[in-house]
Protein backbone atom coordinates (compact mmCIF):
# COMPACT_ATOMS: atom_id res chain seq x y z
CA UNK A 1 0.00 0.00 0.00
CA UNK A 2 1.30 3.11 -0.82
CA UNK A 3 0.77 6.15 1.78
CA UNK A 4 -1.17 8.72 2.34
CA UNK A 5 -1.14 12.05 -0.24
CA UNK A 6 -2.04 13.52 2.85
CA UNK A 7 0.50 12.12 4.95
CA UNK A 8 3.63 12.00 2.12
CA UNK A 9 4.92 14.92 3.19
CA UNK A 10 5.24 14.32 6.45
CA UNK A 11 7.32 10.86 5.71
CA UNK A 12 11.04 11.15 7.90
CA UNK A 13 13.07 11.28 4.07
CA UNK A 14 14.79 7.99 4.27
CA UNK A 15 18.07 9.46 4.44
CA UNK A 16 17.75 10.74 7.54
CA UNK A 17 16.55 6.96 8.88
CA UNK A 18 19.65 5.79 7.38
CA UNK A 19 21.80 8.25 8.88
CA UNK A 20 20.90 7.53 12.73
CA UNK A 21 21.39 4.27 11.87
CA UNK A 22 24.43 4.01 10.85
CA UNK A 23 25.15 6.56 13.89
CA UNK A 24 23.42 4.09 16.30
CA UNK A 25 25.21 1.04 14.67
CA UNK A 26 28.77 2.73 15.45
CA UNK A 27 27.83 2.98 19.11
CA UNK A 28 27.21 -0.33 19.70
CA UNK A 29 30.22 -0.91 17.96
CA UNK A 30 32.74 1.23 20.22
CA UNK A 31 30.68 -0.31 23.12
CA UNK A 32 31.46 -3.99 21.83
CA UNK A 33 27.68 -5.02 21.34
CA UNK A 34 26.57 -7.09 18.83
CA UNK A 35 22.66 -6.01 18.65
CA UNK A 36 20.55 -3.21 19.44
CA UNK A 37 16.54 -3.75 21.21
CA UNK A 38 14.60 -0.88 19.86
CA UNK A 39 10.94 -1.38 21.29
CA UNK A 40 9.96 2.22 22.94
CA UNK A 41 7.27 4.50 20.70
CA UNK A 42 9.67 7.75 20.26
CA UNK A 43 12.88 5.73 19.80
CA UNK A 44 10.98 2.99 17.49
CA UNK A 45 9.79 6.60 14.79
CA UNK A 46 13.19 7.79 15.38
CA UNK A 47 14.85 5.05 13.75
CA UNK A 48 12.24 3.57 11.50
CA UNK A 49 9.89 6.54 10.63
CA UNK A 50 7.37 5.13 11.75
CA UNK A 51 5.05 4.63 15.09
CA UNK A 52 4.13 1.58 14.28
CA UNK A 53 4.15 -1.17 17.15
CA UNK A 54 6.58 -3.41 17.35
CA UNK A 55 10.81 -3.99 18.04
CA UNK A 56 13.26 -3.18 16.10
CA UNK A 57 16.66 -5.29 16.10
CA UNK A 58 19.69 -3.14 15.06
CA UNK A 59 22.83 -5.80 14.51
CA UNK A 60 25.98 -3.89 15.09
CA UNK A 61 26.67 -3.88 10.94
CA UNK A 62 24.75 -5.65 8.37
CA UNK A 63 20.84 -4.63 8.05
CA UNK A 64 18.22 -3.55 10.46
CA UNK A 65 15.07 -5.49 10.52
CA UNK A 66 11.93 -4.12 11.75
CA UNK A 67 9.27 -5.99 13.09
CA UNK A 68 5.64 -4.99 13.50
CA UNK A 69 2.66 -6.33 15.50
CA UNK A 70 0.59 -3.95 14.01
CA UNK A 71 -0.30 -2.46 11.71
CA UNK A 72 2.33 -4.11 9.20
CA UNK A 73 0.56 -2.59 6.06
CA UNK A 74 1.53 1.01 7.77
CA UNK A 75 5.07 0.50 9.28
CA UNK A 76 5.68 -1.06 5.15
CA UNK A 77 4.18 2.40 3.67
CA UNK A 78 5.93 4.21 6.19
CA UNK A 79 9.86 3.44 6.73
CA UNK A 80 12.67 2.68 4.27
CA UNK A 81 13.66 -0.14 6.79
CA UNK A 82 13.09 -4.10 6.38
CA UNK A 83 9.63 -4.67 7.70
CA UNK A 84 8.30 -7.96 9.00
CA UNK A 85 5.91 -10.06 10.73
CA UNK A 86 6.37 -10.04 14.20
CA UNK A 87 6.99 -13.74 15.02
CA UNK A 88 5.73 -13.87 18.73
CA UNK A 89 8.73 -13.52 21.46
CA UNK A 90 10.19 -17.22 20.86
CA UNK A 91 10.72 -15.98 16.97
CA UNK A 92 12.19 -12.82 17.64
CA UNK A 93 14.57 -14.16 19.62
CA UNK A 94 15.22 -16.25 17.52
CA UNK A 95 15.58 -13.87 14.86
CA UNK A 96 18.10 -12.04 17.09
CA UNK A 97 19.95 -15.34 18.08
CA UNK A 98 21.87 -14.58 14.17
CA UNK A 99 23.32 -11.20 14.81
CA UNK A 100 24.31 -11.68 18.75
CA UNK A 101 26.01 -15.07 17.84
CA UNK A 102 26.77 -14.83 21.86
CA UNK A 103 27.37 -11.08 21.95
CA UNK A 104 26.30 -8.56 24.01
CA UNK A 105 22.26 -7.10 23.51
CA UNK A 106 21.79 -3.10 24.30
CA UNK A 107 18.13 -1.67 25.28
CA UNK A 108 17.23 1.45 26.66
CA UNK A 109 16.48 0.50 30.15
CA UNK A 110 14.83 3.98 30.82
CA UNK A 111 11.73 2.50 28.83
CA UNK A 112 11.86 -1.03 28.00
CA UNK A 113 9.41 -2.79 30.50
CA UNK A 114 10.40 -4.63 33.32
CA UNK A 115 9.40 -8.57 32.28
CA UNK A 116 11.20 -7.79 28.57
CA UNK A 117 14.17 -7.26 30.68
CA UNK A 118 13.56 -10.09 32.95
CA UNK A 119 12.65 -12.46 29.77
CA UNK A 120 15.40 -11.25 27.73
CA UNK A 121 17.62 -11.29 30.49
CA UNK A 122 16.61 -14.96 31.76
CA UNK A 123 17.10 -16.33 27.96
CA UNK A 124 20.33 -14.69 27.39
CA UNK A 125 21.80 -15.42 30.66
CA UNK A 126 22.45 -11.76 31.47
CA UNK A 127 24.65 -10.01 28.69
CA UNK A 128 22.27 -7.21 28.41
CA UNK A 129 23.60 -3.85 28.41
CA UNK A 130 21.56 -0.03 29.34
CA UNK A 131 21.70 2.20 25.65
CA UNK A 132 19.56 4.81 27.12
CA UNK A 133 22.10 7.20 27.27
CA UNK A 134 23.65 7.29 23.87
CA UNK A 135 20.03 7.24 22.25
CA UNK A 136 19.30 9.88 24.17
CA UNK A 137 22.45 11.84 23.39
CA UNK A 138 22.08 10.91 19.86
CA UNK A 139 18.64 12.06 19.84
CA UNK A 140 19.61 15.75 21.35
CA UNK A 141 21.21 16.85 18.05
CA UNK A 142 18.98 17.67 15.58
CA UNK A 143 19.07 17.92 11.95
CA UNK A 144 18.14 20.60 9.92
CA UNK A 145 14.56 18.43 8.81
CA UNK A 146 14.12 17.68 12.85
CA UNK A 147 14.10 21.64 13.21
CA UNK A 148 12.16 23.09 10.84
CA UNK A 149 9.74 20.28 12.53
CA UNK A 150 9.89 21.74 16.00
CA UNK A 151 9.70 24.93 13.99
CA UNK A 152 6.50 23.94 12.63
CA UNK A 153 5.05 22.61 16.29
CA UNK A 154 6.30 26.39 17.24
CA UNK A 155 4.46 28.07 14.75
CA UNK A 156 1.15 26.53 16.08
CA UNK A 157 1.85 28.51 19.95
CA UNK A 158 2.94 31.61 18.13
CA UNK A 159 0.21 32.06 16.29
CA UNK A 160 -2.58 31.14 19.82
CA UNK A 161 -0.66 33.47 21.65
CA UNK A 162 -1.19 36.36 19.06
CA UNK A 163 -5.33 35.53 18.80
CA UNK A 164 -5.28 35.73 22.92
CA UNK A 165 -7.21 39.25 23.09
CA UNK A 166 -9.92 37.47 21.50
CA UNK A 167 -9.27 33.75 23.67
CA UNK A 168 -9.13 35.01 26.90
CA UNK A 169 -11.72 36.87 29.26
CA UNK A 170 -12.48 37.74 32.40
CA UNK A 171 -14.53 35.22 34.82
CA UNK A 172 -14.58 32.54 32.26
CA UNK A 173 -12.99 29.30 33.96
CA UNK A 174 -8.98 28.10 33.35
CA UNK A 175 -11.35 25.11 31.76
CA UNK A 176 -13.22 27.43 29.42
CA UNK A 177 -9.64 29.19 28.40
CA UNK A 178 -7.91 25.77 27.63
CA UNK A 179 -10.69 24.17 25.89
CA UNK A 180 -10.38 27.36 23.52
CA UNK A 181 -7.19 26.92 23.11
CA UNK A 182 -6.84 23.76 22.45
CA UNK A 183 -9.64 23.52 19.76
CA UNK A 184 -7.25 26.25 18.18
CA UNK A 185 -4.49 24.36 18.28
CA UNK A 186 -6.20 21.00 16.92
CA UNK A 187 -6.91 23.34 13.91
CA UNK A 188 -3.30 24.67 13.38
CA UNK A 189 -2.20 21.08 13.05
CA UNK A 190 -1.82 19.93 16.49
CA UNK A 191 -1.69 15.96 16.97
CA UNK A 192 -3.69 16.64 20.04
CA UNK A 193 -0.97 14.15 22.32
CA UNK A 194 2.15 14.51 24.14
CA UNK A 195 4.92 12.35 24.30
CA UNK A 196 7.07 12.43 27.71
CA UNK A 197 9.72 9.68 27.86
CA UNK A 198 9.76 9.46 32.28
CA UNK A 199 7.27 6.60 32.77
CA UNK A 200 4.22 7.36 35.01
CA UNK A 201 4.23 11.07 33.89
CA UNK A 202 1.27 12.74 31.89
CA UNK A 203 0.32 16.41 30.40
CA UNK A 204 -2.06 17.79 28.91
CA UNK A 205 -1.55 20.16 25.25
CA UNK A 206 -1.39 23.22 27.65
CA UNK A 207 -1.17 24.69 30.90
CA UNK A 208 -3.62 27.39 31.12
CA UNK A 209 -4.07 28.78 34.75
CA UNK A 210 -4.36 31.86 37.09
CA UNK A 211 -3.93 33.18 40.50
CA UNK A 212 -3.50 30.96 43.00
CA UNK A 213 -4.76 28.03 40.84
CA UNK A 214 -1.31 28.69 38.95
CA UNK A 215 0.75 27.71 43.02
CA UNK A 216 -1.39 24.84 43.58
CA UNK A 217 1.07 21.86 43.91
CA UNK A 218 1.47 19.09 41.48
CA UNK A 219 2.90 15.96 40.83
CA UNK A 220 4.52 17.49 37.27
CA UNK A 221 7.74 18.16 37.04
CA UNK A 222 8.14 21.82 36.49
CA UNK A 223 7.71 24.97 37.84
CA UNK A 224 3.80 25.44 36.78
CA UNK A 225 1.53 25.00 39.21
CA UNK A 226 -2.17 23.69 38.29
CA UNK A 227 -5.60 22.22 40.24
CA UNK A 228 -6.89 19.98 37.09
CA UNK A 229 -10.13 18.99 36.95
CA UNK A 230 -10.08 16.44 39.46
CA UNK A 231 -7.74 14.20 41.83
CA UNK A 232 -7.32 11.38 39.33
CA UNK A 233 -6.12 14.20 36.90
CA UNK A 234 -4.00 16.23 38.84
CA UNK A 235 -2.27 19.03 36.50
CA UNK A 236 -2.97 22.12 34.45
CA UNK A 237 -6.55 23.77 34.37
CA UNK A 238 -9.55 23.34 36.60
CA UNK A 239 -12.53 24.74 37.16
CA UNK A 240 -11.79 27.80 38.63
CA UNK A 241 -12.67 31.39 37.46
CA UNK A 242 -10.19 33.52 36.22
CA UNK A 243 -10.59 37.15 37.94
CA UNK A 244 -9.90 40.64 37.45
CA UNK A 245 -6.35 41.68 38.54
CA UNK A 246 -4.49 37.91 38.51
CA UNK A 247 -2.06 36.99 36.19
CA UNK A 248 -2.60 33.90 33.69
CA UNK A 249 0.02 31.56 32.46
CA UNK A 250 -0.28 29.66 29.20
CA UNK A 251 2.28 27.30 28.49
CA UNK A 252 1.56 25.59 25.29
CA UNK A 253 3.31 23.03 24.06
CA UNK A 254 2.81 22.76 20.22
CA UNK A 255 2.86 19.31 18.51
CA UNK A 256 4.02 19.01 14.73
CA UNK A 257 4.44 15.88 12.92
CA UNK A 258 5.34 14.28 15.99
CA UNK A 259 7.66 16.80 17.11
CA UNK A 260 7.28 19.16 19.88
CA UNK A 261 8.07 23.04 20.89
CA UNK A 262 7.50 24.29 24.33
CA UNK A 263 6.83 28.14 24.92
CA UNK A 264 5.34 30.31 28.19
CA UNK A 265 3.71 33.70 27.64
CA UNK A 266 1.66 35.51 30.75
CA UNK A 267 -1.31 37.83 30.83
CA UNK A 268 -3.26 39.99 33.40
CA UNK A 269 -7.07 39.90 33.31
CA UNK A 270 -7.94 43.79 33.06
CA UNK A 271 -5.99 46.47 32.24
CA UNK A 272 -3.76 47.14 35.44
CA UNK A 273 -0.68 45.37 36.25
CA UNK A 274 0.07 45.05 40.03
CA UNK A 275 3.46 46.38 40.19
CA UNK A 276 4.69 42.76 42.20
CA UNK A 277 3.92 40.93 39.46
CA UNK A 278 5.78 43.56 37.13
CA UNK A 279 8.59 43.75 39.04
CA UNK A 280 8.75 39.46 39.20
CA UNK A 281 8.31 39.12 35.69
CA UNK A 282 11.30 41.56 34.22
CA UNK A 283 13.22 39.82 36.74
CA UNK A 284 12.62 36.66 34.60
CA UNK A 285 12.83 38.53 31.71
CA UNK A 286 16.46 39.40 32.41
CA UNK A 287 17.06 36.03 33.55
CA UNK A 288 15.99 34.48 29.87
CA UNK A 289 17.66 37.06 28.16
CA UNK A 290 21.41 36.02 30.26
CA UNK A 291 20.54 31.78 29.40
CA UNK A 292 20.05 33.12 26.07
CA UNK A 293 24.05 34.71 26.19
CA UNK A 294 25.22 31.43 28.38
CA UNK A 295 23.67 28.71 25.88
CA UNK A 296 25.91 28.22 23.17
CA UNK A 297 28.16 25.71 22.30
CA UNK A 298 30.96 23.87 24.84
CA UNK A 299 29.56 25.02 27.49
CA UNK A 300 28.52 22.59 30.14
CA UNK A 301 25.10 22.41 31.47
CA UNK A 302 25.85 22.43 34.79
CA UNK A 303 27.67 25.65 34.66
CA UNK A 304 25.06 27.33 33.22
CA UNK A 305 22.46 26.47 35.92
CA UNK A 306 24.69 27.21 38.65
CA UNK A 307 26.28 30.64 37.16
CA UNK A 308 23.09 31.70 35.94
CA UNK A 309 21.34 30.55 39.88
CA UNK A 310 24.02 32.41 41.51
CA UNK A 311 23.88 35.57 39.61
CA UNK A 312 20.09 35.31 39.94
CA UNK A 313 20.34 34.48 43.88
CA UNK A 314 22.56 37.96 44.06
CA UNK A 315 19.73 40.10 42.31
CA UNK A 316 17.54 38.84 44.65
CA UNK A 317 14.77 36.27 43.94
CA UNK A 318 11.09 37.39 43.49
CA UNK A 319 8.87 34.95 45.26
CA UNK A 320 8.16 31.24 44.38
CA UNK A 321 11.24 31.69 41.16
CA UNK A 322 10.94 28.30 39.87
CA UNK A 323 7.92 27.45 41.42
CA UNK A 324 5.84 27.82 44.53
CA UNK A 325 6.62 25.57 47.68
CA UNK A 326 7.15 22.25 46.59
CA UNK A 327 6.39 22.74 42.89
CA UNK A 328 10.02 24.53 42.77
CA UNK A 329 12.20 22.38 40.26
CA UNK A 330 15.87 23.03 40.05
CA UNK A 331 16.28 23.24 36.34
CA UNK A 332 16.12 26.31 34.03
CA UNK A 333 15.74 24.27 30.74
CA UNK A 334 15.47 20.95 29.12
CA UNK A 335 15.50 19.52 25.39
CA UNK A 336 12.69 19.15 23.57
CA UNK A 337 11.77 17.22 20.31
CA UNK A 338 9.77 13.77 19.58
CA UNK A 339 9.72 13.79 23.71
CA UNK A 340 9.13 16.69 26.01
CA UNK A 341 11.86 15.93 28.63
CA UNK A 342 14.78 15.44 25.90
CA UNK A 343 18.97 16.25 26.57
CA UNK A 344 20.10 18.84 27.11
CA UNK A 345 18.94 19.61 30.73
CA UNK A 346 20.24 22.75 32.01
CA UNK A 347 20.94 21.69 35.67
CA UNK A 348 23.15 21.11 38.56
CA UNK A 349 25.49 18.11 37.96
CA UNK A 350 24.39 17.48 34.38
CA UNK A 351 27.77 16.86 32.98
CA UNK A 352 26.98 17.04 29.09
CA UNK A 353 28.10 19.97 26.61
CA UNK A 354 25.99 22.56 24.35
CA UNK A 355 26.40 21.11 20.87
CA UNK A 356 24.62 22.51 17.65
CA UNK A 357 21.65 21.43 16.82
CA UNK A 358 20.62 20.86 20.12
CA UNK A 359 17.04 22.31 20.47
CA UNK A 360 16.56 23.46 24.16
CA UNK A 361 13.21 25.16 26.08
CA UNK A 362 13.98 27.65 28.61
CA UNK A 363 11.53 28.59 31.22
CA UNK A 364 12.48 31.32 33.76
CA UNK A 365 9.11 31.55 36.15
CA UNK A 366 7.91 33.37 39.23
CA UNK A 367 4.53 32.57 41.26
CA UNK A 368 3.58 35.26 43.10
CA UNK A 369 0.55 34.13 46.57
CA UNK A 370 -2.30 36.16 45.95
CA UNK A 371 -1.73 37.52 41.93
CA UNK A 372 -0.41 34.55 40.11
CA UNK A 373 2.40 33.08 37.80
CA UNK A 374 4.63 35.46 35.84
CA UNK A 375 7.53 34.61 33.28
CA UNK A 376 8.30 33.39 29.83
CA UNK A 377 9.53 30.52 28.25
CA UNK A 378 11.08 30.07 24.66
CA UNK A 379 12.37 27.44 22.58
CA UNK A 380 15.62 27.87 20.66
CA UNK A 381 17.75 25.98 18.77
CA UNK A 382 21.91 26.19 19.30
CA UNK A 383 24.04 26.97 15.84
CA UNK A 384 27.94 27.62 16.11
CA UNK A 385 27.67 31.48 16.98
CA UNK A 386 24.80 30.93 20.03
CA UNK A 387 20.94 30.78 20.07
CA UNK A 388 17.96 31.21 17.73
CA UNK A 389 14.62 31.94 19.37
CA UNK A 390 11.51 30.11 17.32
CA UNK A 391 8.93 32.77 19.23
CA UNK A 392 9.62 36.19 18.11
CA UNK A 393 6.16 37.40 19.57
CA UNK A 394 6.83 40.22 22.84
CA UNK A 395 7.88 38.60 26.29
CA UNK A 396 5.81 41.32 28.17
CA UNK A 397 2.78 40.41 30.49
CA UNK A 398 -0.34 41.59 27.74
CA UNK A 399 -3.45 42.90 30.00
CA UNK A 400 -6.66 41.72 28.18
CA UNK A 401 -10.16 41.91 28.50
Amino acid sequence: MMPLERHRPHLVPPEEIHARIAALQSGLDSRGLALAWIDHLTDRYYYTGSAQEGVLLVPASGEPRFFVRKSLTRARSESPLAVAPFPGRSGLLAEAEAPLQGGRLGLALDVTPAPVYLWLSGKLGGGLEDLAAGIRAQKAVKSAWEIEQIRRANEQATAVFADMDRLLRPEMTELELSAAIEMRLRLLGHSGTLRIRRPGLELGMIFAVSGDGGLYPTSFDGPDGGEGLYPGAASGSGWKRIAAGETVMVDIVGSFNGYQADTTRCYCVGRQLPEEARRAHAFCQETLERLETELRPGRRCADIYEETLAWAQGRGLPPGFMGHGENRVKFFGHGVGLDLDEFPILAARIEGEIRPGMVVAMEPKAFLPGIGPVGVENTYVVTDRGVECLCPLPREIRCVG
